[in-house]
């Protein structure tokens, strides 16, 4: 039985072009206005997958169906989207706040109409996986604390599978990324080797490669501190919203200090110079310190190369995935701010290996470099 998806809107032509676009994958079911809307709301359609809305429906306004779908936990499950009119003003941000996703405009596109609202579902289910998740977590987290009497490499072995558990943790509460943590770890074991072979003065070794590797699966435990209203925001972020999401890393680096004693003297300190510094930049203009050259820790410097090209090359609610050209050069011409020129040769000479990786994870979503 095909899912669902109900069209609430007074304008005929949008039922009409929105159902004409849909109905090969789902059923659909319309209301042409508040009324209707919200009894079909309140009444619970089964198989429900998503909700197309309109914000001035005749009778009953759509703000309100909104605060009604909020206070009873609908806009959690189910993806909200707002259809809006070409004079409308722009989605209000406490519209996000209560749960609305994403909104569409006429004239409706066939191809990004529907990859919208599979990327939707997509996220809604790995929510649906995430509360699941979050609930065994307690559970996960005291079976992880007993591994930590093993004697060496057992030792080391529980520690990893533990930073690896918090790890998944941050990425189900951030829902925005497929396995971005486990493919960050192994960008940065590749360039971190590189840079081991291209530049030993540099210190590195098979062991500290490992280790930031591993670090880096920490590198975003920040941001289970940050409200959902920023980090499941779909559109651009206000210049507060920005301030907030930025104190990721000084909130990261918070939650490190109250699992110190169970992840090791290295791997904490490691993990701790990740968190707090891979958004600092060669040239000072990153944050949360503006620190300059060598003051950022080689560990973050190396983290935040392998996080920005997952990023780029990562296909996400708000934007498209950029090639894999198109990566490589915006990171060497300095398009994501300024790297040390020793990391960004020895990323050139890693290029080869970092493609292959994406093509194995198959995540070349880009069909071109437009």
């Amino acid at each position: 039985m095909a899912a669902k998806v109900l069209i609430i809107t007074g304008k005929l032509v949008e039922r009409e072009e929105l159902s004409d676009i849909l109905r090969d994958t789902f059923e659909i079911v319309c209301a042409s206005n508040g009324e209707e809307g919200r009894k079909l709301l309140s009444e619970g359609i089964s198989d429900l997958a998503c909700v197309f809305m309109r914000a001035d429906l005749p009778g009953i306004p759509g703000a309100v169906l909104l605060k009604e779908a909020f206070s009873s936990g609908l806009t959690r499950k189910i993806p909200f989207i707002v259809i809006e009119g070409e004079d409308d003003p722009d989605t209000p941000n406490e519209w996000f706040e209560m749960g609305v996703m994403d909104f569409v405009r006429r004239p409706f596109r066939t191809r990004m109409t529907k990859r919208r609202v599979m990327n939707l579902l997509r996220i809604s289910k790995r929510a649906e996986k995430s509360s699941e998740k979050l609930g065994a977590q307690d559970e996960t987290l005291k079976k992880q604390f007993k591994l930590l009497t093993l004697q060496s490499e057992e030792l080391k072995k529980s520690r990893n599978s533990l930073l690896e558990a918090i790890g998944s943790i941050v990425e189900y509460r951030t829902l925005d990324y497929s396995d971005h943590i486990e493919r960050v770890r192994k960008f940065t074991l590749i360039l971190g080797t590189r840079i081991m072979k291209d530049y030993p003065d540099m210190g590195l070794t098979k062991e500290k490669v490992e280790l930031y590797a591993t670090a880096s699966m920490l590198h975003d435990i920040g941001k289970v501190c940050l409200p959902d209203s920023i980090i499941l925001k779909p559109g651009r972020l206000t210049p507060e919203e920005i301030e907030v999401m930025q104190s990721h890393t000084s909130k990261g680096g918070e939650l490190l200090e109250g699992i110190r004693s169970y992840i090791g003297r290295e791997q904490f300190n490691a993990a701790m110079d990740i968190c707090r510094y891979h958004h600092e930049k060669y040239d000072g203009k990153g944050y949360p310190e503006g620190l300059v050259g060598d003051a950022i820790p080689l560990s973050a410097q190396i983290v935040s190369v392998a996080d920005i090209y997952d990023g780029l090359v990562s296909e996400k609610i708000y934007k498209k995935a950029k090639s894999k050209s198109m990566a490589f050069e915006m990171i060497v011409n300095g398009e994501c701010g300024m790297f040390a020129p020793r990391i960004v040769e020895s990323f050139r000479k890693s290029r080869n290996d970092f493609e292959a990786l994406v093509d194995q994870t198959g995540m070349d979503l880009a069909e071109d470099d437009n």
